[in-house]
């Protein structure tokens, strides 16, 4: 299974259930309703493994037990055909010790009858989202054909950049520890995601754990899990994702975020592949490659005490600084083209081919600084194009995306947050002169906007926290972010 399925129209995304009870595979697609997503059932191993081959699956739901055999055999063949299938294994509520060797054996995470749905709508939903970062391309400028949809890309050939592309493929050769730098919005994760996909790991999982979503004690069991009653409410042994994701690749978001005895605790794993369990005394010993990343200046940060010394001289060896855009001079005119093709391509905003950037928009984009980086950019683009609603993306509507935002020294969150405060007088008033016939869809579409930007401020981007003070679901909140043209990475905390 390659890559492949991910390039040209856009795919739906499939799920494949293996369970000789029919009511399995009924509550999956129940709990699944809401999303565009197709579910397929196969009640016996060994048609599953049939179907996984001619469906191409992104996520197996799988039983312990079948009729032909049990899920744990099938799971070693799972992995055969393809190791970075998340699997998510199902097991009865007395089968921890069999869901803890599923993990063991590589499986995502594991469901436990009788199944409830909104946990198997948040766990297939985190599946679905490592099948995404696994497999959705990240193509370089160099590689053939690189406006290929479907894929994601590292836009630019400023000698910035280029120094980027060539560390990433430095890093790629070798099974190194790598501290990739840079602020809010630059693509950190596109170029750990390169570094993945063009090295020696790439047929094995990749996960990436956003280091500020856990306090200190659950990030520490996120990664190196932990024993029975040794954390309050942790009853039964869990496997950490180093340890799941033995042979293949984890991705740790924010390095700032990672307590100073945790970093310690990946220090000795650094340099000699072990580690104990939270309340665990046994050494575990997996090889698994680490990835950092970090919005502030590292040696900045270890001078202050926020990065271990001893941790910064492991990761330093090799690191990736990636450039603010306003450093990165002539290619933004080739990120406008990228974005404006892509959302015409693929989200139909607009007819590919119509849309232009006029002279004076293209202006106002180079002179602004662009705090929220590429991030921003492309929000702001997005925005533009779908008020727009014609064949040129024109000033005014950029200044209307972009809100007029402070150049002053204010501080980035001030600035990036400024950019979504609205005057309801001047909006109303700019919409009826444009001759506005959905003033009313068009106001509670801004008002949402600048809802969600609070929310997703206060709580540093964590979309969890945010959906539960809305009282929405995660992915009703991941849908209006994607329908509003935010970028989550402007109001991730770099604290």
């Amino acid at each position: 299974m390659t890559t492949q399925n991910y390039l040209g129209t856009k795919r739906e995304r499939r799920v494949l259930v293996i369970d000789d009870d029919p009511s399995v595979a009924t509550v999956v697609s129940t709990a699944l309703s809401q999303e565009d997503i197709r579910v397929q059932h196969a009640e016996t191993g060994t048609t599953g493994l049939q179907q996984l081959v001619q469906f191409r699956p992104d996520v197996l739901i799988l039983d312990h037990l079948l009729p032909d055999g049990e899920g744990l055999q099938i799971l070693g063949r799972v992995n055969r055909i393809d190791a970075r299938l998340p699997v998510l294994f199902v097991t009865a509520r007395n089968s921890s010790d069999l869901a803890i060797e599923a993990m063991k054996q590589g499986a995502f995470d594991f469901l436990a009858k009788p199944l409830q749905l909104e946990k198997v709508a948040e766990k297939t939903q985190q599946a679905l989202e490592s099948r995404r970062l696994m497999l959705m391309p990240v193509q370089l400028p160099s590689q053939v054909d690189p406006m290929i949809d479907g894929a994601d890309h590292l836009i630019g050939q400023c000698p910035e950049m280029q120094e980027v592309y060539k560390a990433i493929g430095r890093a790629a050769a070798h099974d190194v520890p790598v501290l990739i730098e840079g602020e809010i919005g630059t693509g950190k994760e596109l170029v750990a995601r390169a570094i993945y996909q063009h090295g020696r790991r790439k047929d094995r999982p990749f996960v990436k754990v956003v280091c500020s979503d856990f306090n200190a004690e659950w990030l520490e069991s996120e990664l190196f899990g932990h024993e029975p009653n040794s954390l309050a409410g942790a009853v039964e042994r869990r496997i950490g994702k180093l340890e799941q994701c033995h042979g293949g690749t984890v991705l740790l978001e924010e390095v700032s975020a990672i307590p100073q005895p945790l970093q310690s605790k990946l220090v000795r794993y650094i340099q000699d592949k072990t580690f104990e369990r939270v309340g665990g005394h046994e050494p575990v010993q997996v090889n698994t490659t680490l990835i950092f990343t970090s919005s502030r200046n590292a040696e900045r940060l270890t001078a202050e005490g926020v990065i271990r010394h001893d941790l910064f001289y492991l990761l330093s060896a090799f690191m990736i600084r990636i450039p603010p855009l306003r450093e990165r001079g002539a290619d933004l005119p080739k990120l406008v083209d990228h974005f404006v093709g892509q959302f015409c391509r693929v989200e139909r905003i607009a007819q590919s081919g119509a849309v232009r950037t006029s002279p004076e928009a293209l202006r106002l984009l180079t002179d602004y600084p662009w705090p929220g980086n590429v991030a921003e950019l492309r929000s702001v683009l997005r925005r533009a194009l779908i008020e727009s609603r014609g064949t040129v993306i024109a000033g005014d509507y950029l200044r209307n995306a972009l809100r007029d935002m402070p150049r002053s020294d204010d501080s980035l969150e001030t600035k990036v947050l400024s950019s979504h405060v609205c005057d309801w007088e001047d909006f109303i008033m700019e919409k009826m002169e444009a001759g506005s016939n959905d003033l009313y869809a068009d106001s509670v579409m801004e008002m949402e906007r600048h809802v969600l930007t609070i929310i997703l401020r206060k709580t540093s981007g964590n979309q969890a926290k945010a959906a539960r003070m809305l009282g929405i679901t995660r992915t009703s909140l991941r849908k209006k972010i994607h329908y509003l043209g935010l970028a989550i990475e402007e109001f991730v905390s770099t604290v």
